[in-house]
């Protein structure tokens, strides 16, 4: 790209209603930040001949091949040219050289006193050999600095803070489970199939009736819940990606705690008040139980610590010792050695501690001393 000294007259939209004004010895900095527009004329040589180019805002209304181009600025100044691509806006294939004749300012730095100019600098491509003196009677005022990106976010159109229903990434498609009210907890992927992709989408609910456990601890949502969840994504989700929803995988905790019973309480008491702080259920007293779903969801961890933080509040509770900790019916793994039990992506903790469906998680307590 080519730099050319500015030209003395350019043409600016002065008059939105008549049209474009010739503007000479003066430019017009003023106005609102939004209709503002960079100045600069391109011209594009091809091997057929030279092509003006002409600057607009967007090319979401340029035609096939109407020569537009679009001034993309960087947060740190750094101008872009950027084309059509023979949908919106002529394709710029085959030029060999561009020429751009454009001006920069410096924003408030730029606003000096009266009588602050003595020089010019010559250009190394146009002579400006016509000016004898230069001098600025008045003092320059207007410059303004370059709008923030912060600030632009703040200033934009009503249109650009409004929803926009399309998922492009997993954590696109995330974002827009965890939009509906019944959904707890979200995690998807792609999935390449062979011919396409496949967007799978894990959904942790937050209403425990729209999960359904089966024999050996496979769960599924509640058919009318994931029909539900699959027209909500559909709204989002990009033609020509397939759709799978499905629950996620959950992971039963096994746990054994010795609890010893401060002398002047009741075992039985305490073993029960025990249970119920790291139950999966909300207690008589309104409190939700340590392992209650709405404290677990996609790849968060069991911490060994916090069970010892629920266990020793509970009343009559002298100490405890936890003497197995691990996953449900699998070998250790030095869980209780590290004191924690790692959950991957797609896995939830839990621990319903059911003696019908040992599968879902097993507590088992015992206690010493106590009456």
């Amino acid at each position: 790209m080519t730099m050319q000294c500015r030209p003395d007259t350019m043409n600016y939209n002065l008059d939105p209603v008549n049209g474009a004004s010739s503007v000479t010895e003066r430019m017009n900095l003023t106005g609102e930040a939004n209709d503002a527009q960079p100045a600069v004329v391109l011209m594009a040589r091809f091997p057929t001949g030279d092509q003006l180019w002409t600057q607009v805002p967007h090319l979401l209304d340029s035609p096939p091949f109407e020569q537009h181009f679009v001034v993309d600025i960087d947060n740190n100044g750094r101008g872009e040219l950027r084309f059509g691509d023979g949908q919106y806006g002529r394709e710029v294939a085959g030029a060999t050289e561009f020429i751009a004749t454009y001006r920069i300012g410096n924003g408030r730095a730029g606003n000096i006193g009266a009588e602050a100019l003595a020089h010019i600098v010559q250009s190394e491509v146009a002579s400006c050999s016509m000016i004898t003196a230069i001098r600025n009677p008045l003092a320059s005022t207007d410059g303004t600095d370059m709008e923030t990106i912060e600030e632009v976010r703040q200033k934009a159109l009503a249109a650009f803070h409004a929803e926009q229903f399309r998922a492009v990434t997993e954590g696109d498609y995330k974002d827009a489970a965890l939009k509906m009210e019944d959904v707890a907890g979200a995690v998807a992927a792609f999935r390449w199939t062979g011919s396409w992709y496949t967007v799978v989408l894990a959904i942790d609910p937050l209403r425990p009736e729209d999960l359904i456990t089966e024999s050996g601890g496979r769960t599924r949502l509640e058919p009318a819940f994931r029909d539900r969840v699959k027209a909500h994504i559909t709204r989002y989700r990009l033609a020509g990606y397939d759709l799978e929803i499905r629950s996620g995988e959950y992971v039963p905790i096994e746990i054994d705690l010795l609890v010893c019973v401060e002398p002047d309480h009741f075992k039985g008491d305490v073993l029960q008040a025990v249970s119920e702080a790291l139950s999966s259920h909300i207690n008589p007293d309104g409190s939700k139980g340590f392992f209650h779903p709405d404290f677990f969801t996609f790849g968060q961890p069991v911490y060994l610590s916090r069970i010892y933080a629920a266990v020793e509040v509970v009343e009559g509770v002298d100490s405890a010792v936890v003497t197995r900790f691990r996953v449900f019916d699998q070998e250790d793994n030095d869980e209780l050695d590290t004191g924690i039990i790692p959950m991957d992506a797609w896995q939830i903790a839990r621990l319903d501690n059911d003696p019908n469906f040992q599968e879902n998680g097993v507590l088992r307590l015992s206690a010493g001393a106590g009456k």
